[in-house]
């Protein structure tokens, strides 16, 4: 009996958690000598139903450990199987002292887009690793010597979800979206593009949690909320699939999307998808064959009308999808595969890891899991010539979504570790540039009373003070910028602006 203790930064129903219990599943059923334990490092995370589908699957659970008996299960492991993600609290599973042990690490994210990068540090750091996107094997932490071995492994489908799937009569043309509900996930024009659908009966049907009712607004704004049904977060996903015509899965430019759950499952049961080339979704999605891949809005459009006049056309590539999503995620093969790493790492002894250190403040931690996608955080850090430091922190400012609010991004770690200043400082670039302009002076605030002395801090505060007219604020802060700035004229303009 090979002992592999999973562990995972939350337990809840998304795609990783899915494929560690169908992995289990499977394995149970084809007979394999396998014990999955999982321990998520957040406890208050875990979800019923999650927790109902790993009992089912033979996987236990700690819902609650305390640091002794989270030590004694990786030491007592065969395999500790990290599912990696940016996050702060994986970042500090890693920092810590661990125990000797076998490690793999299977990626749950193409690793292309900040945050979520793959680092060459954390392959180095594990035995072996599993990755899910062929595209991540052409990324600088595979592509140098010395590096783990690394395996493309697909994530293993659950057939139960889709058992006894049949269509159901409706007479609505029906387009699906099931996943998050907000701008790290999918195109932010998402309303829009699809408002301008010109189709007779048109329903968009959304399915997941976030940013509905901002959604509804955009919608209404535009005439359209009547093609829209927001149905929140859904467990049955057999029932929603059944309803549909066409999955369209149009997600943000630097998503950090890999097999995606979600659409194997819409392509499995034959539904035809439109997606944008980003992220790990066009290796799956061959243009003209399994479904369309489109470049613009303009072309979500056409591509959406294309399939509603063509029907044949539609079956044609549901039909594709749904032999493709057969062969390449069957679940039976993924799990042998899987099966024989897990054997092969048994050869491995175990061994004694210490993450590199190079770095004492979560700050710097953030920067150093970001790689080389990091650069204006480093230079921010530094706070040496004064012209680099604001235009790396202008661009900081000007960051993507994702990176900006995001899992793993400069807003989870300010949460994470509250008093760190410059993750205060960053926070408050981008919540400035979002135009929430109190809470941006709340953390120029704190960045400067926990420790940033640097008048550009104040400078920052004089800003968003003067925006929201607390101009004895923003006039002491300038003051002490004209003190210490080293370009007067720039403190002075500033400063004459906000006079009385």
């Amino acid at each position: 009996m090979i002992s592999i203790v999973h562990v995972i930064e939350r337990f809840s129903t998304g795609g990783p958690e899915r494929a560690l219990i169908a992995a289990a599943k499977y394995a149970m059923r084809l007979g394999l000598k396998q014990q999955h334990i999982v321990c998520p490092l957040e406890q208050v995370s875990v979800s019923p139903p999650a927790l109902l589908s790993a009992w089912q699957s033979g996987v236990i659970v700690h819902r609650q450990h305390d640091a002794e008996t989270f030590r004694q299960e990786l030491e007592s492991a065969d395999i500790v199987l990290v599912h990696f993600w940016n996050n702060p609290s994986l970042d500090q599973f890693l920092r810590s002292d661990l125990p000797p042990m076998r490690l793999l690490i299977w990626t749950a994210v193409n690793g292309l887009n900040p945050p979520q990068v793959i680092t060459k540090k954390l392959i180095d750091f594990a035995d072996r690793a599993l990755i899910k996107t062929p595209k991540t094997l052409t990324l600088t932490a595979f592509c140098q010597e010395p590096a783990s071995l690394a395996t493309l492994l697909y994530s293993p489908i659950d057939l139960d979800r889709l058992e006894d799937f049949s269509p159901v009569a409706h007479n609505t043309f029906n387009i699906g979206y099931i996943g998050t509900v907000n701008f790290t996930k999918m195109h932010h024009n998402f309303i829009r593009m699809s408002a301008a659908v010109r189709v007779p009966n048109v329903r968009f049907i959304v399915c997941g949690t976030g940013i509905e009712k901002e959604l509804k607004n955009q919608a209404t704004a535009l005439g359209a909320s009547g093609r829209f049904d927001f149905r929140g977060y859904v467990e049955n996903i057999r029932k929603v699939l059944a309803e549909l015509d066409v999955f369209g899965y149009p997600l943000c430019e630097d998503t950090y999307a890999s097999t995606e759950r979600a659409l194997q499952e819409a392509m499995f049961v034959g539904l035809p998808p439109v997606v944008f080339p980003y992220g790990g979704l066009s290796e799956f999605v061959t243009h003209g064959q399994t479904g369309l891949i489109v470049q613009s809005e303009e072309e979500y459009r056409q591509a959406i009308e294309y399939l509603y006049q063509n029907p044949q056309e539609r079956q044609r590539l549901g039909k594709n999808a749904r032999h493709y999503v057969q062969q390449a995620f069957d679940p039976w093969t993924t799990v042998k595969h899987l099966s024989r790493v897990f054997e092969e790492m048994m050869q491995f002894p175990k061994k004694k890891r210490v993450w590199y250190k190079s770095g004492t403040r979560p700050a710097e931690w953030f920067v150093q899991a970001l790689g080389d996608k990091g650069e204006h955080f480093a230079i921010s850090l530094k706070g040496e010539k004064w012209p680099e430091l604001m235009a790396a922190e202008q661009a900081i400012a000007q960051a993507s979504p994702v990176l900006c609010n995001g899992e793993g991004g400069i807003i989870h770690y300010r949460n994470y570790y509250p008093h760190d200043p410059h993750l205060r400082l960053w926070s408050g670039l981008v919540l400035e540039r979002q135009g929430d302009a109190q809470k941006a002076l709340e953390e120029y605030t704190a960045a400067i009373e926990l420790g940033i002395a640097h008048w550009r801090a104040h400078w920052y505060l004089a800003r968003v003070a003067e925006k929201l007219n607390q101009r004895s604020k923003a006039h002491f802060s300038a003051q002490y910028v004209v003190r210490l700035a080293p370009d007067f004229s720039l403190a002075r303009e500033f400063l004459l602006r906000i006079r009385d």
